[in-house]
């Protein structure tokens, strides 16, 4: 069988939120490397409720909770198939979509990671809405997110687009994985890339910081780091053009004397329209004993109207 490309696992729930991740892979995704797979977890009674039947008061309920099941297949049938026009309209071809709607086993969240284990490069979830205040993102997407350790996930926030891609690059590993995941699965030919990197400041608002980092060395840090990222700038501008990203659709940019390196990035995207944002899932300064970076972390926080791309 010929190679259908980058295996995705686009999970779906039936809602608006789901669609616009559609959208997003629809706009987004190379039709000819991509194989997408509409994922769907059914929720189910629970057996309780299938027992009460023998109750005749509950017979009714029981009737109920069956016709209810029956409207939720028939939504979800209508809304895989209105997804899979979207793909299809896009240039995605019938051998590279297909359907799955599951029962629930363990759970929404962990049927989703155990589906997104077999074999899945790539996981694209909606952020979800939490209950609690401050909680930027649903359970079921934090839980998916918590476990993407061998899997990329692209985290759907608001209608986001690829029309301007931002990768946040270090020179790290992990930031050149996120400059090879954006050449081979954001390039759309018509789209716009930037490599990006925020150095942070040196604060001295404390006693005596000032004294050991004056003015004029703390500007030469700055200038000593924006040099020493420059290999790591001309090494993915050099695989971008392999992956034939045009020069005319690729720049870099790189600021200094930041406080927040992923409020930086998000600040960015904001202000110069970027609907997507690339990034490794650890940088160069990884902790083993963390699954994730200081600087990811941050921006499943911050980028809450983006499309967060978080590369394995």
């Amino acid at each position: 069988m010929a190679d259908k490309g980058k295996k995705i696992l686009l999970t779906v729930d039936g809602s608006e939120q789901s669609m616009d991740a559609v959208r997003y892979v629809a706009s987004a995704a190379p039709p000819s490397r991509a194989q997408v797979v509409l994922y769907q977890v059914m929720s189910k009674v629970p057996e309780v409720f299938w027992d009460l039947g023998r109750d005749p008061a509950w017979e009714k309920k029981i009737e109920s909770l069956r016709l209810w099941e029956k409207q939720q297949e028939s939504l979800a049938d209508v809304f895989m198939q209105t997804a899979s026009g979207l793909l299809h309209d896009a240039g995605f071809g019938t051998e590279n979509v297909s359907t799955k709607i599951g029962r629930q086993k363990e759970g929404i969240a962990r049927d989703i990671i155990t589906e997104a284990r077999q074999g899945y490069d790539i996981v694209v979830i909606g952020r979800g809405k939490s209950n609690e205040e401050g909680v930027p993102m649903g359970s079921v997407a934090s839980k998916v997110l918590n476990a993407a350790s061998t899997f990329s996930l692209w985290l759907i926030g608001g209608k986001p687009t690829a029309e301007k891609v931002l990768i946040a690059l270090d020179s790290s590993e992990g930031g050149l994985r996120a400059v090879k995941h954006a050449g081979s699965m954001l390039n759309r030919d018509n789209n716009h890339m930037t490599l990006f990197h925020a150095i942070r400041g040196i604060a001295v608002s404390s006693a005596g910081i000032e004294d050991i980092f004056p003015e004029a060395y703390r500007r030469q840090l700055m200038e000593e780091a924006e040099e020493e990222i420059q290999p790591a700038m001309q090494l993915a501008k050099t695989h971008l053009k392999r992956l034939n990203v045009d020069a005319e659709r690729l720049s870099s940019k790189v600021i200094t004397s930041v406080r927040s390196r992923a409020a930086a990035i998000v600040q960015e995207a904001r202000q110069e329209g970027y609907g997507t944002i690339v990034v490794g899932r650890r940088g160069i300064s990884e902790v083993t004993e963390f699954a994730m970076g200081r600087v990811t972390n941050k921006l499943t926080q911050l980028a809450k109207d983006r499309a967060l791309c978080i590369v394995a």
